[in-house]
């Protein structure tokens, strides 16, 4: 009987490592994430501005409206506390993804392309920019060299 080969990789566990590194940061996966991250505790701050603007408005109808005047200070105080908690949250929240993603992009990142906020325009400019630049000196020589060239010529024709 004939043997069956399997011919496996040996280098299945780095192309899978490798793989996975892509996947994690590839600038979708990342965008996706800070945005389900972020979002979130953008919503918790936003609805804890509405409430407390809705208490607010309940506290100044109960002192304009109600003839005994009394109205709970911590109807506004509360949503006050629960809208500072939410803003430092979101800060805090916002410096952790923004470290996470420096040390996504300093840990696994192997190509400056692969990296999250890559801007490939931007360095493309860069580069054709410095290109300008070269043939802008090359052309400057070009000129200093011919301008030498006619002041020869001028001097032999004046010996002539």
């Amino acid at each position: 009987m004939g043997k069956i080969r399997i011919k496996i990789k040996d280098n299945l566990a780095t192309e899978q490592a490798d793989q996975f590194r892509k996947f994690i940061t590839s600038p979708a996966i990342i965008q996706l994430s800070i945005g389900v991250i972020v979002g979130g505790s953008l919503t918790d701050l936003i609805k804890s501005i509405i409430s407390l603007a809705s208490n607010i408005f309940y506290f100044c109808s109960v002192i304009l409206v109600s003839k005994q005047h009394t109205a709970d200070i911590y109807l506004v105080l509360n949503p006050l506390r629960v809208v500072f908690e939410n803003v430092l949250t979101l800060c805090a929240i916002a410096a952790c993804v923004f470290f996470f993603v420096k040390l996504v992009n300093k840990f696994l990142v192997k190509e400056a392309s692969e990296a999250f906020g890559y801007n490939a325009q931007l360095e493309e400019t860069k580069q054709l920019r410095k290109a300008q630049e070269a043939t802008n000196e090359l052309l400057r020589q070009s000129l200093h060299m011919q301008s030498e060239m006619l002041k020869n010529q001028q001097k032999e024709q004046e010996k002539n």
